[in-house]
């Protein structure tokens, strides 16, 4: 005999195992009436409603990281619908199935969306076609299919030409300022396995690093919830992972970071990973091609450093004509130090790399009294901050606007002239 409650009981489960946690970005009010008329009808749950306003959408995100499964995002109003989506793209969980709504019927627009793991509504469209088009990603991504699958975090390698130019202090920083400007999560890869000074860049006072000879776990039986568990939190959206090296050969504590990266680069937006050249390792200029979306090459002023920045970055473009992948590089000069003799200027320095210098940080005395005092320079105003403003925008791809004290800019002209004379 037919069970009439338990049949009705089973088709109300299956309807809401299809509902997600979602939200909609949107632009007009047609295409959020339409949006959400869709979820009603086909019972895919009450998706949140938000103007699509940088406001709107950094405050979403700040909080929702691991929460939402579906972001639909209406760019009706845009020109250029795939340059959006590449700035929109490090603040949305990898996780997380994305439809992107525009009016942009070009084939490259699709392609390039494709492969940034982004679905693509034309707009204007009806509901049926909505309707089948939302309950077929609906699937997938619980099925974990799809477009969405393939979203990995952005890998960025930070390399030091060599030792004391500040490479940690740099990767510490930009991995701080990527996670505010973002409000996505960020990881931190401490490749400095024996002596790492990461803990006082960072504040910790508590730096446990991993030894995996020891652990219970074994390498190959990891998954993505006990790598997860290796790691150390900063902060909210910050963690770091370290491994221990005293009684591990630098080669096998190098394959188990990568290995233990890999497995979360679902779970992280974006990854900084700190290759200072205090490590005694040779850098494989093969894997940072094949692995790494951007590399920054920091050195200083001296000619060993220039000379030892020259040869990564020949290595680099030399690896990349031989791999699928070509990483983008950029250059970081550092002055970190107050003398001037033996040391290059920034015209030479350029002349002898034949590329320009992506950012240039000057001296600044006060950099360690403000870290040892337990300050963050990403709560700070000057030179040094604004710098890694300006590297954390080349690194995402887009301009990030730096707020400038009125009075300096004022005398800026005249401090001008006054040079000129």
């Amino acid at each position: 005999m037919l069970d009439l409650t338990e049949a009705l009981k089973s088709t109300q489960t299956t309807e809401e195992s299809l509902g997600l946690c979602s939200v909609l970005f949107y632009q007009s009010e047609h295409c959020r009436d339409l949006v959400k008329e869709v979820f009603s009808f086909d019972s895919l749950g009450e998706p949140e409603l938000r103007q699509m306003k940088v406001a709107s959408w950094n405050e979403f995100f700040a909080v929702n990281q691991l929460m939402v499964d579906m972001v639909l995002i209406e760019l009706t109003d845009c020109d250029d619908v795939v340059a959006r989506m590449a700035e929109l793209a490090p603040q949305i969980p990898n996780t997380a199935s994305v439809i992107v709504i525009g009016k942009e019927d070009a084939i490259s627009t699709i392609r390039s969306l494709k492969e940034m793991g982004f679905y693509y509504v034309f707009w204007p469209v009806v509901k049926s076609e909505l309707s089948d088009f939302m309950r077929h990603v609906v699937r997938n991504h619980h099925g974990g299919k799809g477009l969405g699958k393939e979203r990995k975090a952005k890998r960025i390698a930070v390399v030091g030409s060599k030792g004391g130019v500040g490479t940690s202090l740099l990767s510490c920083e930009l991995a701080r300022f990527l996670r505010k400007e973002t409000q996505s999560r960020v990881m931190l890869v401490d490749h400095n396995y024996t002596d790492s000074n990461l803990d006082v860049l960072l504040g910790m006072e508590d730096y446990p690093k991993i030894d995996m000879s020891k652990s219970s776990v074994q390498l190959t039986q990891l998954d993505e919830d006990s790598a997860q568990s290796l790691l150390l939190k900063v902060n909210d959206g910050l963690s770091v992972l370290a491994i221990d090296g005293e009684k591990t050969p630098v080669q096998d504590c190098l394959k188990e970071s990568d290995a233990v990266t890999s497995l979360l680069l679902r779970r992280f937006n974006l990854i900084v990973e700190d290759f200072s050249s205090s490590v005694p390792f040779p850098l494989d200029h093969k894997f940072f091609c094949e692995s790494f979306d951007t590399v920054v090459v920091v050195a200083d002023p001296t000619v060993s450093s220039v000379r030892s920045a020259k040869r990564i970055l020949h290595n680099l473009d030399v690896a990349a004509r031989m791999s699928l992948r070509t990483p983008r590089s950029l250059l970081v000069l550092n002055q970190h130090r107050t003398f001037r003799d033996g040391v290059l200027y920034k015209n030479e320095i350029e002349k002898e790399l034949a590329r320009p210098v992506d950012v240039e940080i000057a001296h600044d005395r006060t950099i360690p009294a403000t870290l040892l005092s337990g300050k963050r320079f990403i709560d700070l105003k000057g030179n040094f901050s604004n710098k890694l403003l300006s590297l954390s925008g080349l690194v995402l791809g887009r301009s990030i606007e730096i707020k400038r004290n009125p009075l300096k800019q004022l005398l800026s002209p005249l401090k001008t002239a006054m040079t000129k004379k």
